[in-house]
């Protein structure tokens, strides 16, 4: 095997080989993936290689050094999420009896959707704050470090596929509740309402770097992203 540090097949990364690519990251963009869980981002990298027909890590390497608007790919390719309406139905339930007694007499919600994806989990929070009564006192951030997470997110649009497993999901949350009051149909896809979405702030950022002032937010949503960071990054939610 090589002894060059950059050279690689697209299925198997070394170690120095992925820390390479977060060093050159950093200092070309101040974008820190170094928290990022080891296993994860080898898989998502193995996704860049094959997508963008890398054959050595030196040419993904030399490419995010030299070609600034690659960036914005690769990010969107790491950032791959994982997310659905009403994701654990059991948890949305809970949720919503956990802010019925702690917010029902407070007059303003702040919000952060740290991490938000595609945006389900920002539709999801606002059926909940609808069922409560509480849609005109929250306002909300969400903010993602994809471009292209955050256009979908913004569109409140989901594809016709998902509908059926996003149905079931609403009954198990609540059997009572109906998709078609909060979503219009479109060509090839449901979309959101966008009255439900007018206290809400979509902005890019890494969540890794973020700064935000204690006590500024009565809740911050994380959960789309901490199963992709290692130990000592998911512990500075602590």
């Amino acid at each position: 095997m090589s002894t060059d540090p950059f050279i690689s097949s697209a299925i198997e990364i070394t170690d120095e080989e992925m820390r390479a690519i977060q060093d050159a990251i950093m200092k070309r963009y101040g974008i820190d993936f170094f928290n990022y869980e080891p296993k994860s981002f080898k898989r998502r990298l193995q996704r860049i290689y094959r997508k963008f027909n890398f054959t050595s890590s030196f040419d993904l390497w030399s490419r995010t050094l030299k070609d600034k608007d690659f960036v914005h790919d690769f990010i969107n390719e790491v950032s791959v999420g994982l997310t659905s309406l009403f994701r654990d139905p059991e948890f949305w339930h809970t949720f919503k009896g956990v802010c019925k007694e702690n917010f029902s007499d407070q007059y303003r919600i702040n919000i952060w959707h740290a991490g938000c994806s595609s945006g389900e989990e920002i539709y999801t929070s606002a059926i909940v704050w609808d069922d409560l009564g509480f849609t005109g006192k929250v306002k909300s951030i969400a903010t993602d470090i994809s471009s292209n997470a955050l256009k979908t997110a913004e569109s409140g649009k989901i594809i016709q596929a998902k509908l059926p497993e996003y149905e079931r999901n609403l009954k198990l949350y609540n059997q009572s509740a109906r998709l078609d009051k909060y979503f219009a149909e479109g060509k090839d896809e449901i979309i959101f309402k966008p009255k439900f979405l007018e206290k809400v702030t979509f902005k890019n950022s890494n969540l890794i770097m973020e700064e935000y002032g204690e006590n500024q937010y009565d809740i911050i949503f994380c959960r789309n992203v901490l199963i992709y960071f290692d130990g000592q990054c998911q512990g500075k939610s602590d």
